[in-house]
């Protein structure tokens, strides 16, 4: 039995490769602080999934500039991600960690988030999603991202 078990992964992770998907792409985020000014960022956004017939895996990362708003710091995440495709669009949900970056400091936490995608074009999605980042107390407890953003697959 023990054996087997290499050969099992073999399987699962050559058919997964060729099931693999990339894709980079840009977003729009409102990032509203449950005490604190908002301020709105436009982030960068690259990721690899892996389709596994039922659902589909993957592992993002982005950053963000602050574009407008009271506060003045940029976002790092690195997330992984599991969805589901249920007619014509995907549900997405996602985890990780997030970093943010003042001038002189920097404060961290982990997130979750949750979204919706629709395929525009067999290259080009649209996705909403919903962050909470859950933030140490050095700024505040949470922060609570609406975004839109507009990906390209290869």
């Amino acid at each position: 039995m023990k054996r087997l078990i290499p050969f099992v992964i073999a399987a699962t992770l050559g058919s997964a490769a060729s099931a693999q998907e990339a894709y980079v792409g840009a977003g729009v985020d409102y990032h509203f602080p449950h005490s604190g000014d908002a301020q709105t960022v436009t982030s960068a956004i690259a990721g690899l999934g892996f389709d596994t017939g039922l659902f589909a895996l993957g592992a993002e990362a982005e950053y963000g500039l602050r574009i407008a708003g009271d506060n003045d710091y940029d976002t790092a995440r690195v997330r992984v991600w599991v969805s589901r495709d249920w007619a014509d669009y995907t549900f997405r949900v996602a985890g990780g960690v997030t970093e943010y970056y003042f001038e002189d400091d920097n404060t961290g936490g982990f997130n979750a988030g949750l979204g919706a995608e629709r395929e525009v074009s067999p290259n080009l999605t649209v996705r909403g999603e919903l962050i909470r980042d859950f933030m140490d107390n050095t700024f505040t407890e949470a922060v609570t991202t609406t975004r839109i953003a507009v990906l390209y697959s290869f």
